[in-house]
């Protein structure tokens, strides 16, 4: 008889977890929302242990802080449990996140980055267009997996290239190309987060999400073939025929991202969940649906339910950021020390593009400090209130989101900026100045359509 190692099964404590949630949301009560907060000071002390250097530094902080507000405040200590409630929803996204993957691999659409990167291109200014075309069409449903295959293409595609061009190139186009996915993907966790402090519709949020994605894109796929534009890529043979036939699976990848958000959409708008809740519970009925669809049911739950366990048995990072953060901002608000970040609001009230640059620089600067961008949402989460007082929801949304999804190239102790610095052996700082002038341009994007949309709503 195998051993039981309690660590292989913490997705059965993880579900339960999960499920009160969902009962909770369907019969709210006071007891319930206390006993899940229980269980999640539980799965804290768990997973502390397990957690990254750097989030257990951040969850020591988000702690110690928190700590320090809920004894300023006129809290009961019998409260305090119920603090650690409010991110479980987020977990449970996070924790769902690994069917949809595995659908997508069950139906080999990963190897369509192999034919859209393949084929013959005049020069590297060409085929950074091609990877950043690349990586927004497929990242949205492939997420960090896009950028490792297309990474490791990348690689042996640009093999008689210099080393310090070609890792300067993959670097840049890879990155840049996932985070301009995320800023529109329904399974982005800063996305959702943002529209879950906010509560803004999805639906009104996402044409303009998907402009700055947009301008972002020209702008950078601009100035990348004008960078690249004198270096040339090695002739690849035999790649453009596999691109042609490739193209209705293509188009197959695009209705189901359609579909997907036409059911988050139909969830949200008609059937009224909360937005966040929408796509948790999309995820697994569409993503199984899809697999049958495509006859790929067998091999669609041979590979999800064994991704699924080891995925949801290694929550231990966003435990520890999500739980943490949850008590911080609720002491935070308990707290009179509200009123010390509330003032600069205040103070900038009346200037709403202050405020935007404000947002912008705290995103950027914390996030090159290497405090995880879902931290810093979580603090401004904590004065929602106040800022959804000077600024639309749908504005705060758009600039939140915005903000802290470009700093994604480059936060230095992000899982997608290490996965390329070990992937490439280059120092994730060399990453992160790469990326940064693309990031503030970014920010500012969202900050221009911000304040567009400012004067709609």
């Amino acid at each position: 008889m195998r051993n039981f190692k309690m660590a292989d099964h913490l997705y059965i404590f993880y579900s339960i977890v999960f499920l009160l949630n969902v009962v909770h949301i369907f019969w709210a009560d006071s007891m319930l929302y206390s006993i899940i907060g229980i269980l999640g000071i539980v799965m804290v002390v768990i997973n502390f242990p397990g957690a990254d250097r750097v989030f257990k530094i951040l969850g020591f902080i988000l702690l110690a802080f928190g700590t320090f507000f809920f004894l300023s405040s006129d809290v009961k200590v019998t409260e305090v449990p119920a603090f650690f409630s409010g991110n479980v929803g987020l977990l449970f996204l996070i924790s769902m996140l690994p069917w949809m993957n595995s659908v997508v691999k069950a139906g080999r659409y990963n190897k369509l980055l192999q034919a859209l990167l393949g084929g013959n291109v005049k020069g590297m200014g060409s085929l950074y267009v091609r990877s950043e075309v690349t990586m927004v069409s497929l990242a949205a449903f492939l997420n960090l997996s896009s950028a490792a295959i297309s990474q490791d293409l990348l690689r042996n595609q640009l093999k008689g290239v210099k080393s310090k061009v070609r890792k300067g190139f993959i670097a840049m186009s890879t990155l840049r190309g996932y985070s301009l996915a995320l800023l529109w993907s329904p399974l982005e966790i800063l996305l959702a987060t943002s529209i879950f402090i906010t509560g803004a519709n999805y639906l009104q949020v996402l044409p303009w999400m998907l402009l700055v994605a947009l301008l972002g894109f020209i702008f950078d796929a601009g100035l990348g073939k004008m960078m690249f534009r004198k270096h040339q890529v090695p002739e690849q043979t035999g790649a453009a025929k596999s691109l042609g036939e490739n193209k209705k699976r293509l188009l197959e990848f695009i209705v189901a991202l359609v579909l997907f958000l036409i059911v988050v959409v139909f969830l949200a708008n008609v059937v009224h969940f909360a937005f966040l809740f929408s796509v948790t519970v999309a995820i697994f009925p569409f993503a199984f649906i899809w697999s049958v669809l495509m006859k790929r049911r067998k091999s669609f739950l041979n590979i999800g339910f064994p991704t699924w366990k080891q995925q949801t048995n290694h929550l231990n990072n966003f435990i520890v950021l999500l739980l943490t953060l949850s008590f911080l901002t609720e002491a935070l608000n308990a707290s009179p020390y509200l009123q010390y970040l509330q003032d600069p609001i205040v103070a900038l009230k009346g200037h709403p593009l202050l405020i935007m640059l404000f947002i912008q620089v705290a995103f950027l600067g914390m996030t090159v400090l290497g405090v995880h961008p879902l931290a810093t949402m979580g603090i401004f989460g904590g004065v929602s209130q106040l800022l959804m007082g000077a600024l639309p929801s749908v504005t705060l949304t758009i600039l939140l989101a915005s903000c802290a999804i470009a700093t994604v190239p480059s936060a230095p102790y992000g899982l997608i900026v290490t996965i390329t610095s070990v992937g490439l052996r280059m120092n994730p700082y060399q990453i992160v100045l790469r990326n940064l002038p693309y990031s503030i341009m970014c920010g500012l994007l969202g900050v221009a359509v911000s304040l567009l949309t400012l004067y709609l709503y």
